[in-house]
């Protein structure tokens, strides 16, 4: 009984999020999101294709709903991500974006959803 009560609390939240990024529920959302690097403990920067095609790039750090950026193409967000990435001078291995054959130039198209 608790632990229902937490996995609805939890999902909650993650379907507020949702929401504010203009997804009925977070199952929608989860489809349109690609994890792009991780900051390690367990904490990741993704990108979410939004409904009207622009991008949110957002960390999840802390708990939903998660701050967010908005930006117009999958350019300008895998930009802002690499900057992000730079600058808080993570390792190399932890630049692994979701979506991309290997070998692939993550700047170049955005994601592919049948490669998550």
């Amino acid at each position: 009984m608790i632990r229902k009560q937490l996995r609805d609390f939890f999902w909650k939240d993650y379907d507020r999020f949702a929401k504010k990024l203009g997804y009925a529920d977070w199952k929608e959302a989860e489809a349109a999101t690609f994890a792009i690097f991780s900051c390690g403990d367990d904490g990741w920067w993704s990108a979410t294709e939004l409904p009207d095609r622009r991008w949110a790039v957002w960390n999840d750090e802390g708990q939903p709903p998660y701050p967010f950026k908005i930006l117009n193409r999958w350019e300008e967000a895998i930009a802002f991500l690499h900057k992000e990435f730079e600058k808080e001078e993570i390792d190399e291995e932890n630049w692994c974006p979701e979506g991309f054959a290997e070998g692939k130039n993550v700047f170049e198209k955005k994601p592919d959803r049948s490669i998550k």
